[in-house]
């Protein structure tokens, strides 16, 4: 079982690296077409959403070392495994976006102080690669998305809504080209604006997600799972029960109350029974379970 489990893992870890290596090469694109796109033109918010696309890629890079240390077996310093490294990994993309947010708000700070005295000009070549750059986003951010759920990655999950922020940004960058037709300046203002906001927000939410699972926030079990272990033969309760982790690993412990006229070999048999009925209703939310069970007599002596 633990072989079969650690090569769904290994199995789990190279299809998340070959995910995080893809979406590098094509955000490394993305990067390049909107900033020689806003160079040639003179499109900061090109530039600057060009910059953005950068931090997608070196986020790529960042996911595929930490997969290949979350992924790493238990050992004498890590009982538990390496899992909370994923986490951390979706928190460093999190200041990543926070850091572009920074990068973008500078920029547009000396647009409103007017010390950016040089317009963008309106022309087909910075329309077309903000066009082709947001086509390309949503199609990395719905792959990666895709992959995230599939594969329970806090890691593509987190990277997935980056992505889709780019393309968010893109949108708000193909406004302002179109503005600059008009000479209508101030739109970029107001644009750069919203994208500042919108990539707090993605960084704030990949931070509050990702802080639960570091902080062992008990993931929501629903009642109907211990009822149903307590309706096993000869279990009398179940209490102190308590859990931690999320899709991709999940540790679980409780007290199992026993009628007290039991063998320790029929206690222990009813146990492994409790514990696969458990397993089995978890099997859909995560693969990955340490369960720890502790047996009581249902006499007046037992102490918890």
């Amino acid at each position: 079982m633990g072989d079969l489990l650690h090569l769904e893992l290994s199995k789990r870890e190279k299809e998340i690296k070959k995910v995080l290596i893809i979406t590098f090469f094509l955000n490394l694109i993305v990067a390049l077409i909107k900033i020689l796109a806003g160079i040639e033109f003179n499109f900061i918010s090109l530039r600057s959403s060009g910059i953005e696309s950068i931090f997608d890629g070196t986020s790529n890079l960042l996911g595929i070392v930490t997969i290949a240390l979350a992924s790493k077996p238990r050992d004498r310093r890590h009982n538990y495994g390496h899992h909370k490294f994923e986490n951390v990994g979706a928190l460093i993309i999190a200041f990543m976006l926070f850091g572009s947010a920074i990068k973008l708000g500078l920029d547009y700070h000396d647009l409103i102080l007017g010390t950016q005295t040089k317009y963008g000009q309106f022309g087909l070549v910075p329309v077309l690669s903000i066009l082709i750059s947001m086509a390309m986003s949503f199609g990395v951010s719905t792959y990666e998305g895709r992959k995230g759920r599939e594969l329970n990655s806090q890691i593509l999950t987190a990277d997935s809504n980056h992505t889709f922020g780019d393309m968010i940004i893109s949108f708000g960058v193909l406004i302002s080209i179109i503005a600059a037709y008009f000479k209508i300046y101030i739109i970029d203002y107001i644009v750069g604006g919203l994208i500042i906001l919108y990539l707090i927000y993605l960084g704030i939410q990949i931070t509050l997600e990702n802080l639960n699972d570091l902080l062992d926030v008990a993931p929501i079990l629903k009642d109907k799972y211990i009822s149903s272990l307590e309706d096993i033969k000869y279990v009398r309760d179940i209490h102190n029960f308590r859990a931690r982790g999320n899709s991709t690993w999940m540790q679980i412990d409780f007290h199992l109350l026993l009628e007290p006229d039991l063998s320790l070999s029929q206690a222990h048999d009813i146990a492994h029974t409790v514990e696969d009925r458990l397993r089995l209703m978890l099997k859909d939310y995560c693969r990955d379970i340490d369960i720890l069970i502790h047996m009581e007599p249902d006499d007046e002596g037992h102490k918890d």
